[in-house]
C-alpha cells in the first residue's frame, strides 16, 4: 500500500527483466546453477507480486458491469499471445540460441517497465482508484 500498485508493478517488471538476464547468464559452470536458481526465485517473486497488484488495480478501476467483458478480453489476449509466442520463441531459440532469446525477453520486460514508468500508471494506487457503484 505504501508504494502503490503502479510502482510495484513497474518494479516487478524490472525484477522480471533481471531474472531473465540472470537465467541467460547461467552458462556451463558450477555457478550456473546458482545464477539459474536465483533468477528463477526472483522470477517467481516478481510475477506473484506483479500479478496481484496489476489484477487488483484493473478490477478496482473497471465498473462491475464490465468485469466479465474485461476479464474475458484480457484472458483471450493472454492465451493468444501464448499460442503465438511459445512456438515463435522456440523457433527463434533454435535459430539464434536460447541465451540470446532470454536476453531479448529481458530487454522486452525492461522496455515495458520503462514505458510504464514514464506513464501516469506510475502513480496508480488501489486506494485512489475510482470505484464505480453498481
Amino acid at each position: 500500500m505504501r508504494f502503490g500498485a503502479g510502482r510495484v508493478v513497474i518494479a516487478c517488471r524490472v525484477a522480471t527483466a533481471l531474472a531473465w538476464a540472470l537465467t541467460a547468464l547461467s552458462t556451463d559452470s558450477l555457478a550456473r546453477w546458482l545464477l539459474f536458481g536465483v533468477g528463477q526465485f526472483l522470477l517467481g517473486l516478481s510475477m506473484g507480486a506483479e500479478n496481484a497488484n496489476e489484477m487488483g488495480y484493473r478490477q478496482t478501476v473497471t465498473p462491475d458491469r464490465l468485469q466479465g467483458r474485461m476479464n474475458a478480453t484480457t484472458r483471450s489476449i493472454n492465451r493468444s499471445m501464448i499460442v503465438i509466442g511459445a512456438p515463435l520463441g522456440g523457433f527463434l531459440g533454435d535459430r539464434i540460441g536460447y541465451s540470446n532469446m532470454l536476453w531479448i525477453a529481458a530487454l522486452g520486460f525492461l522496455a515495458v517497465a520503462t514505458t510504464l514508468g514514464l506513464s501516469r500508471f506510475r502513480g496508480a494506487r488501489l486506494d485512489d482508484a475510482y470505484v464505480n457503484p453498481v
